[in-house]
């Protein structure tokens, strides 16, 4: 066995050379030192690569190269990579102290936060965002300090990153960090090297919310987009390059996907939610990034899984995304911090809830607690198991190993406190775990150790199929290959808008993420007012100043742009939220008789009414949303569709190609009363609502309609300029009665005959009429009328998706006397009494 030997830290410099691929010592070529100062092995033929933060950790044996983690001089079987992970993990775990084993279930935060800032924007002249207050660099007091758990610098507490990996072994962080590519590559590689310097030297794993957080805090993916664009190879590609960029900076997962829930990026077709969220597992998998699927069963989306819940109890279809997810490869998946499938008890507590997940879906993986989750929160926990444990009796350490028994691996925590006993420090950090709680019901003879160590063995095994006991540093040089030659330039500049920014990326990423932006792009409505011409005077105005400075900007690239209402041909206004400002502004453009095109920046929970469809000439929503989740966010950005191509779209340059994913219904109400894990059941009568609920329990899988409700759009509606609609009115129909009418068929002799007439309704009082809407073309909207003779007896808005065909009731309210009411071409006669 040959060993590298020691050399003083102060004596490297003066030794190596720099640069990824030149040798680090002239009698060994072996070992190099890369750019980003760390050393390393390359690999070849069966031997992976091959990094450390010491030279001296490299040991020869039998002619190949291996590190000792512990630096016992020997080679463990967990340093060998010729064994399997499983082989690899049951050797750590006999090297492993009750202390390491609890500490590594702990996911927690990069200086107890969730979400840091690693580059100084201090000197920057930031409009918009807030870099936050936890900032932490490479050689800070927040990052080494090993002797203190907890310390205080300008006033805000940190749970030092030495101490917690050092003392409380913690090898699995949140790292939402703000900041330019290479400041996290190098506050990524510091603490490596923190954990390398350990007993054991088990490496980190690195997750955080963000899919794309190259440009940490500035842009993020836009989720959403994805569902509506519904186009399956974007998706795969354009995530593949997310997490390969993010992979190249040193993170290993991604709290995503999310659309596997009902209700959230992929909406409440469980066929299409499987299909999407399988591609978006896949494309984190195959390039390294693990996904962290959320959250089981639902939490988000547009409902949690308890408020979705209906009295059909559709637990087949909310599998139908969850098995998609599992069989795509998943390697983690979080809990949901709400009640599960036993009423009254929180989910993370019931067998019952996660048997779906480990038994009957077969998951091998890691699952994790949500976020916040603090001692105080566990300790609140109340209800009764399925097999009889009252939880209101039990002790934090009896709280703690139940969650593990349901099968759950990770505590969620943003740092880890010694003791068992809830303090003053558990307030001021928050959501903290207590290890020691767990190792005292272990030496009480409460809980084994074997049943704890399956629980460690999940996360040992991932680290090792991961490769980052062998390889954990990622040099910059390496990066800037997989980033882009452009991207150098964010060491000596600090982009902080969207063009700054678009000069770092890559340019394929922004060709990607604009057609992103025109296929997620919803035209809802259009009187026939766009395409624009650029004979056009154009008005903008928004409810953001910095949207209607980008889009004045990029319509003066087309048109004339005025700046007063009573100069304008159109308006523009684009907005996030249906607030007193836009109500204002609608009003001044129809005192102004100025049509108005509405651009609304829309979300799977926020979407346009029935009033926003009458206010505006013609509607677009753009589901287009960049905005950073979790964490601080910085810079002047837009996060929005680019206003050019918003541009490009209202002038046809290019065209809108979104389609909805959920229906809009007439009023808020009819969401409301939906059934949130029943599809297309917005806007129906609850016998039609039961029947689609029946064919959901046969049949899951089932291709629902999505013409039966009374809404204003369905799903898979879009209106496109190149295929305009062709809508068909017919079979008007009036409420009818049977009649009997004695009718004298020969002298002497009648017989009673039956017949349908109309029913004569009462005055002022309202009845329903229906007919049939066919559209046979695009999509389309129309406002169909009932006409009483000349006058408007009432109105209806309605849109029909390409080639779909509805039933239209409306209610009509008359006064007294004979009328004749037309819808169309269509005309009954009513006599009213």
């Amino acid at each position: 066995m040959k060993r590298r030997p020691k050399l003083s830290l102060m004596l490297v410099p003066a030794l190596l050379m720099t640069g990824v691929g030149q040798t680090a010592f002239a009698e060994d070529s072996a070992i190099k030192e890369s750019a980003s100062g760390f050393f390393y092995i390359e690999a070849e033929n069966e031997r992976p690569r091959l990094s450390a933060a010491s030279a001296d950790k490299f040991i020869e044996v039998d002619g190949e190269w291996f590190k000792d983690m512990n630096g016992n001089g020997e080679l463990d079987a967990y340093e060998d990579w010729r064994l399997n992970s499983e082989e690899r993990t049951a050797d750590l775990l006999t090297k492993m102290s009750l202390q390491q084993k609890t500490g590594t279930l702990s996911f927690g935060g990069i200086g107890g936060k969730n979400g840091i800032t690693v580059t100084d924007f201090s000197s920057d002249d930031l409009s918009t965002g807030q870099t936050g207050v936890s900032f932490i660099k490479p050689d800070s007091e927040q990052m080494n300090n090993d002797t203190d758990s907890y310390i205080t610098v300008d006033g805000v507490v940190y749970a030092p990153v030495a101490y917690q990996i050092k003392n409380m072994y913690e090898t699995t962080m949140i790292a939402a960090m703000t900041g330019m590519p290479k400041d996290q590559l190098d506050v990524l590689n510091k603490i490596q090297s923190i954990a390398e310097d350990t007993e054991l030297g088990i490496p980190v794993v690195f997750s955080g919310d963000r899919t794309y957080n190259t440009w940490g805090g500035m842009i993020d993916a836009a989720h959403y987009s994805f569902g509506v664009a519904r186009d399956e190879d974007l998706l795969y590609n354009l995530y593949s390059e997310y997490a390969k960029e993010s992979v190249a900076l040193g993170y290993h997962q991604v709290f995503h996907g999310y659309g596997n829930e009902i209700g959230s990026f992929y909406g409440d077709d469980p066929e299409y939610i499987a299909k999407m969220s399988a591609l978006e597992t896949k494309a984190y998998e195959d390039n390294g990034f693990n996904s962290h699927s959320k959250h089981f069963i639902a939490r988000g989306g547009r409902n949690s899984y308890a408020k979705a819940k209906s009295p059909a109890d559709l637990i087949d279809s909310w599998m139908i995304g969850w098995k998609a997810v599992v069989d795509a490869g998943t390697q983690w998946v979080m809990t949901n911090n709400a009640e599960g499938r036993t009423p009254g008890l929180q989910g993370y507590t019931d067998k019952e809830t996660y048997k779906l997940l480990r038994e009957d879906l077969g998951y091998k993986g890691i699952i994790c607690l949500d976020w916040p989750l603090s001692a105080s929160s566990v300790m609140n926990l109340t209800g009764v198991t399925t097999d009889g444990i009252d939880i209101s009796t039990l002790s934090l350490g009896e709280r703690y190993t139940l969650i593990l028994d349901v099968g759950i691996d990770m505590f969620s925590c943003y740092s880890m406190t010694p003791g068992v006993e809830i303090n003053d420090v558990d307030e001021a950090v928050t959501n903290c775990y207590h290890p020691d709680a767990i190792i005292a019901e272990i030496e009480a003879g409460k809980y084994a150790e074997e049943d704890l160590d399956v629980h460690v063995a999940r996360v040992l095994k991932n680290k090792f199929d991961l490769g980052i006991f062998e390889n954990p540093y990622r040099d910059w040089e390496e990066a800037l290959v997989v980033l882009g030659d452009a991207a150098a330039g964010s060491v000596d500049t600090l982009p902080m808008n969207n063009e700054d920014i678009n000069a770092l990326r890559r340019p394929e990423i922004t060709e990607m993420e604009e057609q992103l932006m025109v296929e997620s792009s919803i035209l809802l409505k259009n009187d026939g007012i766009l395409p624009l011409s650029a004979d056009q005077k154009v008005f903008v105005d928004s409810t953001s100043e910095l949207g209607k400075e980008k889009l004045t900007a990029a319509f003066a690239e087309k048109a004339a742009v005025v700046e007063s209402l009573g100069e304008a041909d159109v308006c523009v206004v684009e907005v996030s939220s249906f607030n007193d400002t836009y109500e204002l502004m609608i009003e001044d453009a129809q005192d102004a008789g100025v049509p108005v095109v509405l651009v609304f920046e829309g979300t799977n929970s926020s979407e346009p009414e029935l009033q926003q469809f009458m206010d505006a000439n013609a509607l677009l929503m753009q589901t287009y949303n960049n905005t950073p989740d979790h964490g601080s966010s910085v810079g002047s950005f837009y996060r929005y569709v680019t206003p050019s191509v918003t541009v490009e779209m209202l002038y046809g340059e290019k065209e809108p190609a979104g389609k909805t994913l959920f229906e809009l219904g007439y009023d808020s109400d009819a969401k409301t009363i939906s059934w949130g894990e029943l599809q297309d059941d917005i806007g129906v009568d609850n016998a039609t609502r039961l029947y689609m609920a029946m064919m959901a329990k046969q049949n899951p899988s089932i291709d629902m309609p999505n013409n039966l409700g009374d809404v204003i759009v369905t799903t898979d509606y879009g209106i496109s300029y190149s295929n305009p609609a062709d809508i068909q009115l017919s079979l008007l129909t009036v409420p009818k009665m049977a009649q009997s009418v004695d009718v004298e068929v020969s002298e002497g002799s009648t017989s009673t005959q039956v017949s349908a007439v109309n029913v004569s309704p009462k005055a002022g009082e309202p009845f329903e009429i229906s007919f049939v809407a066919e559209n046979k073309g695009g999509s389309g909207l129309i406002t169909v009328q009932v006409m009483d003779g000349e006058t408007v007896a009432a109105e209806k808005v309605i849109g029909l998706a390409e080639g779909q065909f509805r039933v239209v009731t409306m209610d009509v309210t008359l006064e007294a006397g004979e009328h004749t009411i037309t819808v169309g071409d269509m005309s009954e006669t009513i006599v009213v009494e």
